[in-house]
């Protein structure tokens, strides 16, 4: 694919273009933590407690799909024509999740709303690409690190401030405005360089089957053991139907002329490896984000704004790791070592968070939480870094989506499997001490996944990185996915 030259535009006209695409970022990346904090409100007032992590699952498990989908729909119609169609489904998903009247509603249209907000992230960046040139793109790469990272952390404090004054349903009532704006602003301002050459295929089988395959294991193995009994004819059919399903994945993926996973990336011992690990990263992550200040608010009584101050060391730290790690590796070119440390820095931390009970303190869980995320904030880094860098360089855009794909389904399973353990643990009739032994089992489990990821690490070989990912490492390039 290729397109005309653009016009050199201005610093000035730049920041015209990317003021909407900023504001689109911060409320998809706001997303992504300001929901953590208010679900037990959100549980209180929609009745179905035990269905909350499902809030946090559908939308990761739509935008996943989405995600790998929405790169090459922009190079068929236009980056800016499926830019905004992913805005309007975002901004309709939100409003229908807040006037949502039961869980089941919330949960249908949290799913709608991951299908457009799949492809917001890297659609601004492809944008970005576009529009500035290769030797200026860090300077505004920076810019939009910066928005994505404040989003991430005003999260918990919005969801918290939200659920404690105003509603719960401001959460999502948020991105109105905002993101209203950024259309308008984006449909007058935005002038993307006309596409020229092979417009490419979109493997809309293989998305549909990507869907179906992680959505159904994802049921049965909530769903299994936990009001269905494993030889049930519902959780039999679901589990005849992720086989089937995936057996006609990979068939398909085989024969696709483009697929959105290609099966040869998976000849790689880094890039499976490396895939695996930004799943589990995610999955812990999302486990301490999710289960964390719930604890805080059943078990200790804090409000929900108490308890999303207590994620932002956590996500501070796991910015501060990837800031700290990338220089490095560009400046050695080595990477092996990072999530090895981070696997058992992660480990360690949440067997701490582990132990956790009615009385223990606030620095004994914000502590190993922000040690936790800066273990993770390794592995993700590397896991990135070292999975695009196992790749021929032509096929970088593709294997970037496969592992944002891996993590976004990491998120969503570490959402739904260890909620249902929670409400399994828990019981029907949980008391104070039953509830406090259902958290820690769930916060101890999250260690097996790191002793695998440990095991991973040192198993993984370490390919030198070419010239270009040094350059990604350098945060001089920022890699859109496809």
């Amino acid at each position: 694919m290729s397109t005309t030259t653009p016009q050199l535009l201005t610093h000035r006209a730049i920041m015209v273009i990317l003021v909407p695409l900023m504001l689109v970022l911060f409320i998809s990346n706001l997303d992504q933590t300001i929901v953590a904090t208010a679900l037990p409100t959100i549980g209180k007032e929609l009745g179905g407690t035990d269905q909350i992590s499902w809030v946090a699952s559908a939308y990761l498990l739509t935008s996943a799909v989405t995600t790998l989908l929405f790169g090459k729909l922009g190079d068929m119609f236009g980056r800016k024509q499926i830019f905004l169609l992913s805005i309007v489904i975002f901004l309709i998903g939100s409003v229908l999740a807040a006037v949502s009247g039961s869980m089941l509603w919330l949960i249908v249209f949290r799913a709608f709303q991951g299908l457009g907000g799949g492809g917001l992230n890297s659609l601004v960046m492809a944008i970005v690409g576009d529009i500035v040139p290769a030797r200026q793109r860090s300077r505004y790469q920076a810019y939009t690190g910066i928005v994505a990272t404040l989003a991430l952390i005003a999260g918990p404090f919005l969801g918290g401030l939200f659920a404690d004054t105003i509603s719960w349903r401001w959460i999502f009532l948020i991105n109105i405005p905002i993101g209203v704006f950024a259309i308008a602003m984006v449909a007058l301002r935005v002038h993307l360089p006309r596409r020229t050459g092979r417009r490419g295929r979109v493997d809309v089988a293989g998305g549909l089957l990507a869907a179906v395959v992680t959505t159904t294991i994802l049921l049965f193995t909530t769903l299994g053991g936990a009001g269905h009994a494993w030889d049930s004819p519902l959780i039999l059919s679901l589990i005849g139907v992720s086989v089937a399903g995936l057996l006609a994945y990979i068939l398909v993926e085989g024969r696709a002329a483009e697929p959105i996973t290609p099966l040869s990336l998976f000849r790689s011992n880094i890039f499976t490896i490396s895939s695996i690990q930004f799943g589990f990263a995610s999955l812990v992550l999302f486990v301490a984000m999710l289960y964390v200040p719930l604890f805080l608010q059943t078990v200790q009584g804090y409000s929900a704004f108490a308890a999303g101050l207590f994620l932002i060391p956590m996500l501070l730290g796991l910015v501060a790791a990837t800031a700290i790690a990338g220089p490095f590796i560009a400046k050695t070119g080595r990477y092996k070592i990072y999530p090895v440390i981070g696997s058992a820095l992660t480990g360690l931390s949440m067997w701490a968070v582990g132990s956790v009970t009615h009385g223990t303190s606030a620095w004994a869980i914000i502590v190993p939480l922000t040690f936790a995320s800066a273990g993770i904030g390794f592995m993700i880094q590397v896991a990135l870094l070292a999975g695009q860098n196992a790749v021929e360089y032509r096929h970088l855009g593709t294997a970037t989506g496969a592992l944002n794909f891996f993590k976004s389904i990491g998120g969503a399973f570490g959402a739904a499997i260890f909620g249902a353990l929670l409400t399994g643990t828990m019981g029907s009739s949980p008391t104070l001490i039953s509830t406090v032994d259902a958290f820690q089992t769930v916060f101890l489990w999250s260690v097996p996944f790191m002793i695998v990821s440990f095991a991973l690490a040192l198993l993984m070989r370490e390919k030198p990185l070419s010239e270009e990912m040094l350059e990604v490492a350098e945060g001089k390039v920022e890699v859109p996915e496809y």
